[in-house]
């Protein structure tokens, strides 16, 4: 017992140090940061918990007038599974280094693949958003041993990225435009070919549009590609309002495989409703299943649907 106790109060220790830790650390050059945030899913009776905590820092320094040196990690710890003797899992979720200059910035490591840009459109409820694109190695959020070209110029944003994986090679090209200041239109293309005996190769096309005006957010993503060497259609939007220290959102997600196998079709409707004080913020958020929907996950009625209930604080 005593041990346990010396145990929590160490690890209490650590989370209430964090805030005054990232305030030491933090200057022009370097920032560090992360959250700490408790979650809990209801899905057809079965209760999961989906805890994390992110650390992350990022920092830069000019080399010269032309030249700034950029780097950036952050690392996210889950708990291993549901058991009592907890293991926790580290995910390295950004890992890079590059440069900036005024031609664009070039960084390698693990980083967002050139079509994340765009995929983050829709991608931007607290939970239940950016089912579709996340299963694919061509157009996933984040990827390992990745080259990112990003340039900006007034209102067109271009990137392009190459993944360069022993067993897994591709890239991808992004442009994003904005027609006036509340609305931006972007298209991308994404492909992925795996080592023979692998089967996550795939290809994507994508046009996504945003428009934003003070609270509202208004977004729509259309994908259409292959994956296995099967076709699949996939449709994303997203909707939120926020008015104070409250929003309130809905998202649809839609993606479904020709032929008869559904085992990754996604078709659901969601509603979430956050509220945000400060650096602290609570939410819920409720997905309801439609048609062939088989995103509740394994271990569950596949086709089921889902409650979820958190809290995060930001540092």
């Amino acid at each position: 017992m005593k041990n346990i106790n010396k145990a929590l109060s160490l690890t209490l220790a650590a989370i209430v140090s964090m805030p005054t830790l990232a305030e030491s650390i933090n200057t022009d050059d370097f920032s560090f940061g992360g959250r700490i945030e408790a979650r809990g899913s209801l899905t057809d009776s079965d209760f999961n918990d989906k805890s994390r905590v992110r650390i992350n820092g990022q920092g830069k320094h000019e080399i010269n007038e032309a030249l700034t040196a950029v780097g950036k990690f952050e690392y996210e710890l889950t708990q291993e599974d549901n058991s009592s003797d907890t293991t926790v899992k580290n995910n390295l979720r950004y890992a890079y280094v590059g440069v900036e200059t005024a031609h664009g910035t070039l960084t390698y490591g693990t980083q967002d693949n050139a079509v994340t840009y765009l995929t983050n459109f829709t991608d931007v409820a607290e939970v239940y958003s950016g089912y579709t694109n996340e299963e694919f190695s061509a157009s996933g959020d984040r990827s390992e041993d990745t080259v990112l070209y990003s340039v900006v110029k007034g209102d067109l944003t271009f990137n392009a990225s190459a993944n360069l994986q022993e067993n897994e090679k591709g890239g991808g090209l992004m442009a994003a435009y904005k027609l006036l200041p509340s609305v931006e239109v972007s298209a991308g293309y994404a492909a992925t070919e795996t080592a023979v005996g692998e089967t996550d190769s795939s290809d994507v096309y994508m046009l996504g549009a945003r428009y934003t005006n003070g609270g509202v957010l208004v977004s729509g993503l259309v994908q259409k590609g292959a994956a296995d060497g099967t076709d699949f259609d996939a449709v994303d939007a997203f909707a939120s309002y926020g008015f104070g220290e409250n929003k309130v959102s809905v998202s649809y997600n839609y993606l479904q495989f020709d032929g008869d196998d559904m085992a990754q079709d996604v078709n659901f409707v969601a509603f979430e409703y956050g509220r945000y004080i400060g650096d602290v913020a609570a939410y819920a958020g409720y997905k309801v299943a439609l048609g062939s929907d088989m995103s509740a996950g394994k271990g569950n009625n596949n086709n089921a649907d889902e409650f979820i209930v958190g809290a995060r604080y930001s540092f």
